[in-house]
């Protein structure tokens, strides 16, 4: 009994462990390909269903903490409550995993692959549910360790993401079954005949097909880029404002002035700006939009800026990204942030009235209902950015409504100075990764306090605003060239013209390995 709970104990720390450095900001992605395999490897031994609940939960737990550790700044406990629902998840795929894996173990090769299919595809359902329950949280999807990697992420125009991380765990369940077949096998056969099992070949065989696929999605010619321009980011680097001082206000306006003048000199053709840039709202503060008024005479190309709109009249705020043109200033169409922050940027029922009761701050802003579509002309070229806030990008369906709505650019804006200077700003951009990859359009992100830079269609991180010390973290700006291959001007990806149909593909897999489960043993292995 007790080295039982020595190997799950080990269990727990080496998978969260091995989690939390196969994500970014440790970004040892080839990690993902084996992440499972102890768990899946003690799953084959029938361990009791209390035991699979408090390792599934544990392990999750521990590697969600660490992955999502540099949100302590905001709140520890809500640290901690966040890992502990994104643990739930795992726990229903790893018991999923108890169900179905061990009777597949003497099952002749075809059902296997069915029913390793069907884990595969539990898991993906696991993760599109993680996007629609509980608020909504997408963050951190197995795909995310091979943020890093494009070559393994062009399957994603297809599937979405999902398809990466079905392919994680499809790999990691060959894996076991190849590692299983080795520990078993008669010691006195070849090595290569105690390696030649089906699976571990079906495994290969997938991932040279994820190459290939990379390869064919490369441009047939390089020297036709197509159209460009430049554009400029100004990272101003503002600490999180959380207390009203008007001095302090003001000083945060003067800094951002002498970034953008320093800006100024470079050469570009839009200048950017992140998230809720000035303390005040440039819609409803005049003071605020006299100071972009002012920006914008001493400069002949547009700003895109975050900041935030005031009404009056219902007393609404609202989170938006806005366009400031010279010739006519601020431009009446602005995107309104449409995903709001839980707890952030709103108090969701039906916590309201208990937070009240203990006199906490309210959430205060209002979602949008805008489509996210700002036209800007560039270069005798008008262009239709998609706007996206904060963590909006961590949401596939907001990025594929920009794009299917006439978006050529998504732009993020974005503040993560909340968060220190540890893997939060990573963390966040690894996302707008699997975002370009699914719509093949390019991404420029702004930040206030980290990762400015763009990602191109084919999920390749092409420029980052870094200072002398290769550090993301500064105060600073830089301009950067845009360019977009002509095979992807105009292109629509299957993800984008049909969404989530790999889901409905996994669960269907699911259900199918559920069915698979009930037949018998069959003597004639692979």
């Amino acid at each position: 009994m007790f080295g039982k709970t020595i190997i799950q104990a080990f269990l727990v720390l080496l998978t969260g462990g091995v989690w939390i450095a196969s994500m970014p900001p440790f970004n040892l992605g080839e990690l993902g390909y084996i992440l499972f395999v102890p768990l899946l490897l003690w799953v084959y031994t029938k361990p009791s269903w209390r035991a699979v609940l408090w390792v599934a939960g544990l392990s999750s737990l521990i590697a969600w903490v660490g992955i999502l550790i540099w949100l302590r700044h905001v709140t520890s406990i809500g640290t901690i409550l966040l890992a502990g629902c994104l643990a739930l998840y795992f726990i229903v795929w790893l018991s999923y995993v108890r169900w179905v894996l061990p009777r597949l173990l003497h099952q002749s090769f075809p059902f296997r692959l069915l029913g390793v299919l069907g884990i595969a595809g539990t898991w993906v359902v696991c993760e599109w549910l993680r996007s629609i329950l509980i608020y909504g949280m997408p963050m951190g999807p197995l795909a995310l360790t091979q943020w890093q990697k494009p070559v393994m992420l062009q399957v994603a125009a297809w599937t979405g993401a999902y398809g990466v991380s079905f392919f994680l765990i499809f790999f990691n369940c060959c894996m076991a079954q190849t590692f299983f077949n080795l520990s078993v096998s008669d010691k006195k056969r070849s090595i290569f005949l105690r390696w030649f099992k089906a699976d571990f070949y079906c495994a290969l065989a997938l991932l040279i097909s994820l190459i290939f696929l990379y390869l064919n999605c490369l441009p047939k010619s390089w020297s036709n880029q197509g159209e460009s321009f430049s554009f400029a980011l100004v990272q101003p680097n503002f600490p999180p404002l959380l207390d009203w001082d008007a001095d302090y206000n003001a000083l945060r306006l003067v800094q951002l002035e002498q970034e953008i003048l320093r800006a100024q000199l470079l050469e570009f053709d839009i200048l950017m700006l992140p998230e809720a840039v000035t303390p005040d709202a440039i819609i409803g503060d005049r003071e605020t939009l006299l100071f972009y008024e002012s920006l914008i005479e001493n400069q002949a190309q547009p700003i895109l800026t975050g900041n935030t709109a005031y009404f009056s009249e219902g007393d609404r705020w609202y989170n938006g990204i806005f366009l400031m043109e010279p010739e006519t200033g601020l431009n009446p169409v602005y995107y309104a942030k449409q995903r709001l922050v839980p707890f952030g940027e709103y108090v969701p029922q039906p916590f309201q009235g208990l937070l009240e009761a203990f006199g906490a701050t309210q959430g205060y802003y209002y979602p949008g209902t805008f489509n996210g579509i700002i036209p800007i002309h560039l270069r005798e070229r008008h262009y239709a950015f998609g706007a996206l806030i904060c963590y909006e990008d961590m949401f596939p369906a907001l990025a594929r409504n920009r794009v299917r709505a006439g978006a050529d650019i998504l732009y993020v804006a974005t503040n993560n100075a909340w968060y220190g200077e540890e893997g939060g700003a990573y963390f966040h951009a690894a996302h707008s990764v699997l975002r370009a990859v699914e719509n093949r359009r390019p991404i420029i992100r702004c930040g206030n306090a980290g990762w400015s830079g763009w990602i191109d269609a084919y999920g390749s991180i092409r420029n980052v605003l870094t200072d002398e010390t290769n550090s993301i973290y500064f105060r600073g700006s830089g301009s950067f060239t845009l360019t977009n291959h002509k095979q992807w001007q105009s292109y629509t990806s299957v993800y984008t013209r049909y969404g989530d149909w790999f889901v409905g593909l996994s669960a269907l897999l699911s259900l199918v390995a559920s069915l698979i489960r009930e037949k018998r043993s069959n003597s004639f292995l692979i």
